[in-house]
């Protein structure tokens, strides 16, 4: 079958008028506000969510609230213990905002994520390669599915196994990860500068958008980049707390660990933290070797290689042709635009503010290289730049600050000079960006102590500045406007996956089902990989042809074809082919 070129025609059904629940709580008053859902409504209106959604909102400020309070208190464990149960009803939030999976890349992430807890040594887009119609090597049609390193499916796979298949359970190894952060973030600013930095630190992490958008599903990579920039934070929290207790032996081995499950994330650059441990020992102790304590270096190598290593052994041996075509992709990444993600070489420049900040046109931002600057997005800039800068300049030793420049030059000199460029690359440095937010806070705390002598008085400004910062971070109108009914294509999504979940009573356990797909073709199809997620048929977009139904019938599978879209005679003829009468909206 010959694929839709890019760019091709899209189809889309009309879209019924969705209802609208009146009433909304705003997070700072908590007063009912009744409206209609619509895009310039007040910044922080829940209308549009549901009351559990609401909940989980409301929630998490308020135990964000009661967090901030032990923090000027001094009493910062139970401050961070708070916080992190805020930032944990944030995330849960995300993972039952939509309930659905999103086009790219979630619902491939899904089907592959499923077909591994059959075997997780064979990932698989389809579990069974049957039909010959598709390039097996076509990572968004193909068959054994090495795309990706496998550790982020491994963990949704093994979710599945625990808690059954759902949209929830997908979505929950990102809602841990991302809930963890807070916690290793405060520690790595507790580390550098001290606890007041690393709790605000903390507080940029449970209301990162960004980080919430990626836990939904419907960020840019979703839940492979939450699980990539998890462990490498997690090896250089690790490296930090290696260094901060005189290089035991035992955070050197959690360091090796962490970036070992990094490179089985997303490849080579989860090495970074040995980047990090290079700059460090060169900064501080010169060419005085005997200091270097070497051998830990080298057994952190051996035990992030003996991690990595086995994998891409086994799948070089084993699938030896898809192996080498996937590492050649890979590392086209760099010399050639792929898939339509060429940009101008200050493309991370210009996303820098939407990681962090963000605003309601994030899309509009980073979708094109000629989008324009304008003065929202120049002063979040100056904001995260200036953060960064007194970061450095608060730094209590030279060597830490000579690493943190180099990590911050590298990753983003490396990645602007690939030519593939996509947000999320320099996300896997996102605590140094929270850090830098969160020294706006910091510097606002020695402020007001400095000028605000009452004790309540300083409490209050700060309390007041800290929730709003938060919750302009928190990018609050953008979350409403792309995951409730103000977005159209929701109720697409929506009716789409109600018809997917119906057709598993429909048919017998052995089936293959051909033509699901929108009312009209467009691109690449990927309806047929999400029904595969909702049934346990083999899903095809296209009608089945003549050698597919004799094939099948060899195979012992029973057909079922959608008739929304054009049937061949031969199929509304054949006795033994199950006609199902059901429409699916084209979702892209």
């Amino acid at each position: 079958m010959v694929l839709p070129e890019e760019g091709g025609r899209v189809g889309r059904r009309p879209i019924p008028q969705p209802l609208h629940r009146e009433g909304a709580f705003f997070i700072l008053s908590l007063i009912a506000n009744p409206q209609p859902l619509t895009p310039n409504m007040p910044y922080l209106s829940l209308n549009g969510f549901t009351t559990v959604q609401q909940l989980l909102l409301l929630g998490g400020f308020l135990l964000f609230v009661a967090s901030f309070i032990l923090h000027f208190q001094g009493k910062t464990r139970w401050a961070i213990g708070l916080l992190t149960l805020g930032g944990l009803c944030f995330f849960i939030f995300a993972a039952i905002v939509d309930p659905f999976l999103h086009s790219w890349d979630e619902r491939f992430h899904a089907v592959v994520a499923k077909n591994c807890m059959d075997d997780p040594f064979a990932p698989k887009l389809y579990k069974e390669w049957v039909v010959e119609q598709y390039n097996p090597a076509l990572w968004s049609h193909g068959y054994i599915w090495l795309h990706k390193q496998p550790l982020f499916l491994w963990q949704i796979a093994l979710c599945f196994k625990l808690f059954g298949v759902s949209t929830f359970t997908l979505r929950l190894p990102s809602v841990l990860m991302a809930t963890v952060m807070i916690p290793m973030v405060y520690r790595i600013g507790s580390i550098l500068i001290d606890r007041r930095l690393g709790y605000y630190a903390a507080v940029s992490v449970a209301f990162s958008w960004f980080l919430i958008d990626l836990v939904s599903g419907n960020g840019t990579v979703d839940h492979n980049n939450v699980c990539f920039v998890f462990y490498v934070t997690a090896s250089l929290w690790a490296w930090l707390e290696y260094v901060h207790s005189g290089r035991k032996w035992g955070w050197m081995v959690l360091t090796a660990l962490f970036s070992g499950c990094a490179v089985m994330t997303k490849w080579l650059t989860g090495l970074l933290v040995y980047l990090v441990w290079g700059c460090y020992l060169l900064s501080e102790y010169r060419f005085k070797l005997k200091d270097w304590k070497i051998g830990h270096f080298v057994v952190a190598v051996a035990i992030t290689a003996a991690l990595f290593l086995p994998w891409q052994i086994y799948t070089a041996k084993t699938f030896p042709d898809l192996y080498a075509w996937e590492r050649g992709l890979q590392s086209l990444h760099f010399t050639t635009d792929l898939e339509g993600h060429g940009e101008t070489a200050d493309f991370y420049l210009r996303t820098l503010p939407f990681l962090y900040i963000g605003d309601s046109k994030y899309w509009s931002g980073v979708s094109s290289a000629n989008a324009a600057w304008n003065a929202k997005r120049i002063f979040h800039l100056c904001l995260i730049l200036g953060g960064l800068f007194l970061l450095i300049w608060r730094m209590k030793k030279w060597s830490h600050r000579i690493v943190l420049i180099t990590t911050v030059l590298f990753v983003y000199v490396f990645f602007s000079l690939a030519a593939t460029k996509m947000p999320a690359y320099p996300f896997c440095i996102a605590a140094i960006g929270y850090l830098s937010l969160a020294m706006i806070l910091y510097e606002c705390q020695g402020l007001a102590e400095r000028f605000l002598h009452q004790s309540w008085v300083r409490g209050v400004v700060l309390g007041t500045v800290s929730a709003i910062f938060a919750l302009y971070q928190m990018n609050f109108a953008w979350l409403r406007n792309n995951h409730t009914d103000a977005r159209d294509i929701r109720q697409v999504f929506i009716h789409n996956t109600q018809e997917m979940k119906s057709l598993n009573a429909m048919v017998p356990e052995k089936t293959w089902i051909f033509n699901v797909r929108g009312t009209e073709d467009w691109q690449v199809q990927c309806t047929s990989i999400e029904a595969m997620f909702f049934t346990d048929a083999l899903c095809y977009p296209f009608p089945p042809t003549e050698e597919d139904l004799r094939r099948a019938k060899e195979l012992g599978y029973h057909v079922a074809v959608l008739t929304s879209n054009e049937v061949p005679e031969y199929v509304l003829d054949s006795p033994e082919v199950q006609l199902i009468d059901m429409e699916l909206w084209a979702d892209y």
